[in-house]
């Protein structure tokens, strides 16, 4: 999902895609933890199955976040080397518009 933008501001990340899909893995861990839970006998199998579960669940948190907090870095560094090429492109144009105005 890398490279989502928003309809208003073009290259922007958007974080509405990658919510839906980590609240619908996160969904998907929750039931099968559940499901499993339910259906063992064993109190040992059972904790187990919850830990591994909401360990799981955690990961997907995370790991989510990450891909929104990268894609993030990477647009604030793309608009920090278009601020410095606008910067540099005017600084050039003022040295050119000024050689010809003394001539």
């Amino acid at each position: 999902m890398s490279g989502s933008t928003t309809a208003g501001a073009p290259g922007k990340p958007d974080w509405r895609p990658r919510a839906v899909r980590c609240g619908l893995e996160v969904t998907l861990i929750v039931l099968s933890t559940t499901y499993l839970t339910l259906n063992l006998g064993s109190a040992l199998l059972s904790g187990l199955v919850l830990v591994v579960g909401l360990l799981s669940t955690v990961v997907v948190l995370f790991w989510c976040l990450d891909d929104l907090v990268v894609d993030w870095v990477r647009y604030a560094s793309s608009q920090a080397q278009r601020r410095r090429r606008r910067r540099k492109r005017m600084q050039r144009d003022r040295r050119r518009g000024s050689g010809d105005s003394e001539e």
